[in-house]
C-alpha cells in the first residue's frame, strides 16, 4: 500500500507536476532530426539519399519514431508520467498524482489534485474511480472520506443522532451527491481513445506497409475490417456505460430531519449522518442509500445484493445498550438497510423520543451511513466498471511469446537483406520487406481471439442464467484445484422440512423416539409460537425464514398483524421483544406474553443452548447427536417464565439476562433434502481432478452426514472438536465415537499414518481458532474435507489460507453468510433461488421492453418525416391499444393467456374502424392502466401474471460474488469450470496456431519470396475465404458435458507446447524445402529472379501454393483442442466443413482430379511422378505434424492434478 495514498485499491503513488512543452521527449529532441534531414535533403541529397526511395525511408522512419514517442504516453501510465510530468515530494507543489492500482482493481491513472478554500481553510483532494481522496496534513496521506460506521462506532452515536445542521456545503463537497454519476462520452471521443491503442496503431502501420508494397485491395479490406471491429467495440462500451447509468436509483422525495425540523428533499441530496424517514413509496422506490435503523422496523427484500429472496425483518438498534459497539456483521446485521434493496413494509415508531417529532409520512427513523458509490450497491457498480475494463491476455506470457517469435523474424529479415543485396535489389525495397517480415510475427488477432473465447463463454453461461461481472476470471475457472461449498441452501435445499420433536421425556429409553407436533406439551408449543421472526405484511403474506414458516404451520400457529400469533386451542401470543439470530451466538430469542403469563422463548444450536440450561436432561447430547448423525438439522428449544414488566422494563432487558437459566423444552428435528443435482455435481468434480470441500456453520455430525451423501467424504471421518469449554484440549473422534484420539494443540503434532492416511478429516471452527498458529496448520487444511460450525470470518480465513498454499480456489454459497469467502476465492459463485420459468418470463419482458423502445423511436422518426406510423410488431401488439395500426392485437393478447370473448372482439372491431393514429403504449405505471375502458378491462385480466415476474435492480449482477447464478442449481459450478477450461484451452490453441502461422509467414516472406514465388488473385481468394471460415469458427467449439480428469495446460512455456510448435514448424520447413528441390529438378532455378514481375503460372508457384495450403490445414486440424475438453472438430461444423473444403481444394489441385478447377486457379499441368510426390508431401506434412503433436503431448504434457485433489490413501 502506498505511503501517500491509503486505500485498498491503490498500490503505489507519486506526486507530479507537468513538464514544460519544450522539455517533453517528443518535442525538442526531434527538431534537430528534422533540421538535419532538411539540410541533407537540400545540400547533400546525392551523397546521402541518392533517390526518392531512400528519401521516403529516412523521412518515414523519423516521422514513425516521432509518432511512436508521441503516442507512448497514451499507452502506458508510467511512460506518461515520465514524458509529461516531473515528480515532486511535496503535495503543496504537486498538481497531479500517479496512482498504481492493486490487482484486478482497474487501470493505473494520473489524476489532477484539486484545491478549494472553504471558510479560510484549504481543502486538497482528488477523485479516482469514483472515490474522493482527501489530504490529511497531520497524517501526511490522502485517504477516502471517513464514515462513522467504519470506525467501530457506539450504538449511542446513531440512536442520539439529531440530524445535520447549518451550512452543508463542506459535506456536499466531501461526500458528493447520493447518485451514480457515470459519464457517457460521445462515440467520436471514445473512438479516439480506441484509435490510439497500441494494437490499432500497429494494425494501421502494417496496412500502410502493405499499401506501400502495392497490395491495394488486401490493405483496404483489412483497413475496413479493423475500423469496423473498433467501431463495434466502441458501440459495445457505450451500451455498457449506458447500462451502468440505469443502475442508479431515480431520485425521489423523502423526509429528512435537518436544522431541527422535518423537511422534504430529493434522495440524491442525502448526506452521511442525515436522519431520514423510511417508507414504502408510491413508486415502490428502492432504499436510497446505506442506513442504520434507529427507531421503528421494516421488512426488506435484499435479493439484489445478497441473492436472498426471503424478505427480512429489520429492527432498530434503539433498545441495544448505547455504550455497546455497533456490530454490523453480526448482532446488528438486522438493523442495517442497504441501498438498492426494497422496503416491503414499514412500522413507524410508537412515539416520539429524544426530542425529535415523528415524521409527517409515518416512516421509520434511520441514519444515513454511506451514500453514492460508497454504498453496498455503489461498490458493486464500481466493481463492474473498474475491476477489469477489458479482457486481456497474460501480459508477461504474451510478451515473451512475441519475443520468442521475433528471433525467427530477425533471422528471416537478415536472410532477405543478405540475399536481396547479393541479387542487387533496391535497398529501400529490402527495408520495406524486412519490416513486413518483423511485423508478421506479431499476431494482432491474439487479443481479439481471446476476447471472442471469453465472450463465447459468457454467452454460454448466460443460457444457464449465470452472469459474470469480472470476465477476466473465466480462464481462471479452468485451473481450479479446490471447490468449496456451503451446505444449507447450496448442497441442500433452503426449505427445511419439519419432521418431528425429540427429547420431551427422560423416561423414554429409545433416544431416537420422536413426537409429532400434536403430541407436544403446551410449553413447547408456546416456545415454537414465540421464538420466530416471521411477520405478516399488510397484504396478508407472511414473510421470513422458510424453516420457521414450516414449523409454525406444522404446529398450527397463524401469524397475525402486530406480532401476534394465534392457535385455536391455545389463544394468542404477543411478541414483545425480539433478539434476532446471531451467527456468533448461534441462537435467537423472544420475550412474549400469553394470557397473563410473560415468558422468554429461546431457540438455537443444541450445544449453545446446553450451556444456558439450569438442568441438562439425561441423554441430551446422545439424543441430538443421534439425529444429526443421520443428517437432520436439530434446534434446541428452551424457555423461562418472566415476571410482569412494563414496556420500558422490557425495552431495558439485556439479551444475556433473557437467554440464561433456561428450562429445556425439546428438540426440533428438520430434514435437509439434498438438491437434485448435488450428488451428480460433486461426483463430476471428484472425477475431474478437483478437491471438493464443505464449509458450513451447521453441526459437524450433520455436515459429515451430508458430505458422505454427496461423496465429499468417502472414508470413515474423524471430527476435530473441543472436549469442553474449560480447557483448550481438542479431540479427534468418529461419528459414532468408537474412535477417540486426544490432541493438545499446544504440544502435539499430527500423526500422518494414524490420522490422515486412514481417515477423512472434519474440523470445527472452535478447533480452527486454537490451531491458527500451529506449525502443521496447512498440513491439516490439506487433509480436511469438512469444516463445520465456522463463522463467516473463518470461512474467509480458510479460503485465504488455501490461496496462500498455492491452490486455485472456488467458493459456492449463498449471498448472505458467505460474502467474505466468495470474494476471497479466485472464483466466487453466488446462488440465487429463482426459477427457470421466472427467468424466461423476465427475459421475455426485457425483449418486449426493448422492442417497445425501438418501436416508439420509429413512430417519432416517422412523425418527423411526415409519414404515418408503422404497423405495431406482433411481439408487442398487446402493449398498445387496438386500432388500424395494430392488426395483431387479438393474436398477441391471446398469447398472453387472455380469453378472447365476443365482447372484446366487438370492441376491437370498433377500434379498427376509427381513423388511424400513431399508437401509444398502454400506461401501467401506477398499477392500473389508463386510457380506454377496453385497455383497462384487458390489462386487469392479465395483471396477475405480470406481477409475479422478479426484477433485479442491477440486472444480472450480485455484490456477493463475481459469478451469480440466478438459479439455485449447484451445477452452476460445473458450467463455470467447463467454460473456464474451454476458454483456457482456446487460448493455448490460439497461441499455437498463430505462432505457426507467424513462423510460416516469416519463411514465406523471406525464402519463398526471394525464390520468385507469387500467388494469383484467384488462389489467394479461394484459400482465404475457406480459411477465414476456420478462423471465425475455431473459438466456437462447445465444451463436453463430462468434465475430464485431464487438466488443461496452464500456460504456453512448457516442453509440450513449445516442443510441439517447433517440431511442427520443422516438418513444415522440411516439406517446403523438399518440394522446392523436386520442382527445381524439373524447372531449373533462374539465375536472376525478377521479383517485380507480374504473376504468371509456374510449377514452382503451383507446388508451393498447394503445400502451404496443406500446412494451413494441418495447423488448424492438428492444433485444434477437442476432447477431452471440447467437442471434436467434426462437431464444430464451420471449422469442420471449412477444413474439408480446403483439403478437397488441395488434394484436387495436387492430383488434377478436376482439370477445370486447376485451370481456374492458374495451376500448371504436372506429370504423374510429380503429382504423386506432391500429393505424398501434402499427406506427409499433415501426418508429420500430427505425429509431432502426439509425441510431445504423450511424453511431456503436464496434466497432473494438484496434490490436494488426491486423498492420502491414494498417495500411499
Amino acid at each position: 500500500m502506498s505511503s501517500t495514498v491509503v486505500s485498498p485499491i491503490v498500490r503505489d503513488s507519486k506526486l507530479l507536476i507537468p513538464r514544460s512543452m519544450v522539455s517533453k521527449p517528443y518535442f525538442l529532441p526531434f527538431f534537430p532530426l528534422y533540421a538535419t534531414f532538411l539540410q541533407v535533403y537540400l545540400t547533400d541529397y546525392d551523397r546521402y539519399l541518392g533517390g526518392s526511395e531512400w528519401t521516403f525511408v529516412v523521412l518515414g522512419s523519423i516521422v514513425s519514431i516521432h509518432l511512436l514517442v508521441f503516442l507512448m504516453p497514451s499507452w502506458n501510465v508510467k511512460i506518461n508520467a515520465l514524458f509529461n510530468y516531473t515528480s515532486v515530494k511535496s503535495v503543496d507543489e504537486a498538481s497531479n498524482i500517479l496512482l498504481h492500482t492493486t490487482s484486478n482493481n482497474g487501470s493505473d491513472g494520473i489524476v489532477s489534485i484539486q484545491r478549494v478554500t472553504e471558510d479560510g481553510v484549504l481543502q486538497v483532494f482528488f477523485e479516482f474511480q469514483k472515490k474522493r481522496f482527501l489530504w490529511h496534513e497531520k497524517e501526511n496521506v490522502f485517504s477516502p472520506p471517513k464514515f462513522l460506521i467504519d470506525n467501530s462506532p457506539k450504538i449511542g452515536d446513531f440512536v442520539n443522532c439529531k440530524g445535520l445542521k447549518g451550512d452543508l456545503t463542506h459535506s456536499r463537497r466531501l461526500y458528493g451527491t447520493n447518485s451514480f454519476d457515470v459519464p457517457v462520452p460521445k462515440f467520436l471521443e471514445l473512438f479516439k481513445e480506441h484509435a490510439v491503442a497500441p494494437l490499432f496503431i500497429f494494425q494501421l502501420f502494417c496496412i500502410t506497409l502493405w499499401l506501400l508494397d502495392e497490395f491495394w485491395y488486401y490493405s483496404l479490406f483489412n483497413l475496413f475490417v479493423v475500423v469496423s471491429m473498433e467501431a463495434a467495440s466502441v458501440f459495445q462500451r457505450l451500451t455498457t456505460l449506458n447500462e451502468f447509468r440505469t443502475m442508479g436509483i431515480k431520485p425521489f422525495e423523502l423526509y429528512v430531519y435537518r436544522d431541527g425540523k422535518w423537511q422534504a428533499i430529493q434522495s440524491d441530496q442525502l448526506l452521511p449522518m442525515d436522519l431520514i424517514s423510511i417508507t414504502r413509496t408510491a413508486e415502490d422506490s428502492a432504499i436510497p442509500c446505506d442506513l442504520v435503523l434507529v427507531d421503528g422496523s421494516c421488512i426488506v427484500n435484499e435479493a439484489m445484493l445478497s441473492g436472498e429472496s426471503t424478505p427480512l425483518l429489520k429492527e432498530s438498534i434503539k433498545l441495544r445498550p448505547q455504550d455497546d459497539y455497533l456490530q454490523i456483521n453480526d448482532l446488528d446485521k438486522n438493523s442495517i438497510l442497504h441501498g438498492g434493496t426494497k422496503a416491503l413494509q414499514v412500522t413507524a415508531p410508537e412515539s416520539a423520543s429524544g426530542g425529535i417529532p415523528l415524521p409527517p409520512d409515518g416512516g421509520a427513523l434511520a441514519v444515513v451511513t454511506k451514500t453514492g458509490f460508497e454504498t453496498s450497491q455503489g461498490s458493486l457498480v464500481r466493481v463492474m466498471i473498474f475491476s477489469s475494463e477489458r479482457v486481456s491476455v497474460d501480459n508477461k506470457e504474451a510478451l515473451f511469446f512475441i519475443l520468442f517469435l521475433l528471433n525467427f523474424a530477425i533471422f528471416a529479415s537478415w536472410y532477405v537483406w543478405v540475399e536481396g543485396t547479393r541479387m542487387g535489389r533496391i535497398q529501400s525495397k529490402l527495408i520495406l520487406d524486412c519490416i513486413l517480415i518483423i511485423t508478421s510475427v506479431v499476431p494482432p488477432e491474439l487479443p481479439m481471439e481471446l476476447t471472442m473465447a471469453v465472450n463465447s463463454s459468457l454467452g454460454a453461461l448466460s443460457k444457464f442464467y449465470i452472469y459474470c461481472t469480472e470476465p477476466f476470471r473465466i480462464p481462471l475457472a479452468g485451473r481450479i484445484d479446490v471447490c468449496c461449498f456451503d451446505k444449507t441452501g447450496t448442497l441442500t435445499g433452503e426449505d427445511l422440512v419439519f419432521e418431528s420433536l425429540a427429547g420431551l421425556s427422560e423416561d423414554v429409553e429409545d433416544i431416537r423416539h420422536s413426537y409429532s407436533a400434536a403430541e407436544a406439551p403446551q410449553n413447547t408449543v408456546l416456545v415454537v409460537g414465540a421464538a420466530h421472526a416471521l411477520v405478516r405484511l399488510d397484504d396478508g403474506e407472511v414473510v421470513g425464514d422458510p424453516m420457521e414458516k414450516a414449523t409454525l404451520k406444522a404446529f398450527g400457529w397463524k401469524v397475525n398483524d402486530k406480532d401476534i400469533a394465534s392457535k385455536k386451542d391455545i389463544g394468542d401470543i404477543k411478541i414483545l421483544r425480539r433478539f434476532q439470530f446471531s451467527s456468533a451466538l448461534k441462537r435467537s430469542s423472544s420475550v412474549a406474553s400469553h394470557k397473563s403469563k410473560m415468558f422468554a422463548a429461546v431457540k438455537g444450536a443444541p450445544e449453545t443452548i446446553r450451556e444456558r440450561l439450569t438442568t441438562v436432561p439425561k441423554n441430551y447430547d446422545e439424543i441430538y447427536k443421534s439425529f444429526t448423525r443421520s443428517g437432520s438439522r436439530v434446534l434446541a428449544l428452551a424457555s423461562k417464565n418472566l415476571k410482569k414488566m412494563s414496556n420500558s422494563d422490557i425495552d431495558n432487558l439485556q439479551r444475556e439476562d433473557v437467554e440464561e437459566r433456561l428450562t429445556f423444552d425439546g428438540f426440533l428435528i428438520f430434514h435437509c433434502p439434498l438438491k437434485s443435482d448435488a450428488i451428480e455435481t460433486i461426483k463430476m468434480l471428484n472425477e475431474s481432478s478437483h478437491r471438493c470441500v464443505m464449509i458450513t456453520g451447521d453441526n459437524p455430525l450433520t455436515a459429515v452426514h451430508v458430505a458422505k451423501e454427496v461423496s465429499i467424504v468417502e472414508r470413515s471421518t474423524l471430527i476435530l472438536d473441543r472436549v469442553s469449554e474449560s480447557n483448550d484440549e481438542l479431540l479427534f473422534f468418529t461419528v459414532d465415537e468408537s474412535v477417540k484420539i486426544p490432541f493438545n494443540p499446544n504440544a502435539d503434532k499430527f500423526d500422518r499414518a494414524k490420522i490422515f492416511d486412514k481417515y477423512d478429516i472434519a474440523v470445527t471452527g472452535y478447533a480452527l481458532d486454537l490451531l491458527k498458529k500451529h506449525s502443521q496448520l496447512r498440513d491439516l487444511l490439506r487433509h480436511t474435507w469438512v469444516y463445520a460450525r465456522v463463522s463467516p470470518s473463518q470461512k474467509e480465513f480458510i479460503l485465504n489460507e488455501l490461496k496462500d498454499m498455492g491452490y486455485k480456489t472456488l467458493m459456492c454459497g449463498d449471498g448472505t453468510n458467505d460474502v467474505g469467502a466468495l470474494k476471497q476465492a479466485h472464483i466466487g459463485v453466488a446462488l440465487l433461488n429463482g426459477s427457470e420459468e421466472g427467468m424466461k418470463k423476465m427475459i421475455e419482458d426485457r425483449r418486449i421492453e426493448n422492442m417497445k423502445n425501438v418501436y416508439n423511436k420509429q413512430i417519432e422518426l416517422f412523425g418527423k418525416w411526415g409519414q404515418p406510423a408503422p404497423i405495431v410488431p406482433e411481439l408487442i401488439a398487446h402493449c398498445y391499444p387496438p386500432g388500424p395500426k395494430n392488426p395483431h392485437y387479438l393474436k398477441a393478447l391471446e398469447k398472453t393467456g387472455v380469453t378472447i370473448t365476443p365482447e372484446i372482439r366487438d370492441l376491437v372491431t370498433k377500434a379498427n374502424s376509427k381513423p388511424a393514429e400513431a399508437p401509444k403504449p398502454i400506461d401501467t405505471s401506477k398499477g392500473k392502466p389508463s386510457g380506454s375502458d377496453l385497455a383497462s378491462l384487458l390489462m386487469n385480466s392479465s395483471d396477475a401474471d405480470a406481477e409475479e415476474v422478479p426484477t433485479l435492480k442491477l440486472g444480472d449482477a450480485s455484490c456477493a460474488a463475481p459469478f451469480t447464478s440466478k438459479l439455485a442449481n449447484v451445477s452452476a459450478v460445473t458450467h463455470i469450470i467447463r467454460q473456464g477450461r474451454c476458454a483456457l484451452v482456446n487460448t493455448i490453441q490460439m497461441y499455437k496456431i498463430l505462432a505457426l502461422n507467424c513462423l510460416i509467414s516469416a519463411y514465406s516472406l523471406s525464402v519463398i519470396y526471394l525464390a520468385g514465388v507469387k500467388f494469383g488473385d484467384g488462389q489467394a481468394t479461394a484459400s482465404g475465404l475457406l480459411l477465414s471460415v476456420c478462423f471465425l469458427s475455431i473459438s466456437r467449439g462447445k465444451p463436453i458435458e463430462k468434465l475430464s480428469k485431464t487438466r488443461p495446460q496452464a500456460g504456453i512455456f512448457n516442453v509440450y507446447i513449445m516442443g510441439s510448435i517447433l517440431s511442427q514448424f520443422a516438418v513444415h520447413i522440411f516439406t517446403l524445402i523438399y518440394i522446392t528441390t523436386e520442382i527445381y529438378k524439373l524447372e531449373p532455378r533462374e539465375p536472376q529472379v525478377d521479383l517485380e514481375k507480374e504473376f504468371s503460372p509456374s510449377l514452382l508457384n503451383t507446388g508451393i501454393f498447394l503445400v502451404q495450403l496443406a500446412q494451413q490445414i494441418s495447423t488448424f486440424a492438428v492444433n485444434y483442442q477437442g476432447e477431452p475438453f471440447r467437442e471434436n472438430i467434426s462437431n464444430n461444423k464451420g471449422m469442420y466443413y471449412g477444413l474439408i473444403g480446403v483439403t478437397c481444394l488441395a488434394v484436387a489441385g495436387a492430383t488434377e482430379f478436376i482439370p477445370e478447377l486447376n485451370e481456374s486457379l492458374s495451376f500448371v499441368p504436372m506429370d504423374e511422378v510429380f503429382k504423386f510426390k506432391l500429393t505424398s508431401t501434402l499427406f506427409l506434412d499433415f501426418f508429420g505434424s500430427l505425429a509431432a503433436e502426439y509425441f510431445f503431448k504423450y511424453f511431456f504434457m503436464d496434466d497432473k492434478p494438484a496434490d490436494i485433489t488426491i486423498r492420502s490413501i491414494e498417495i500411499a
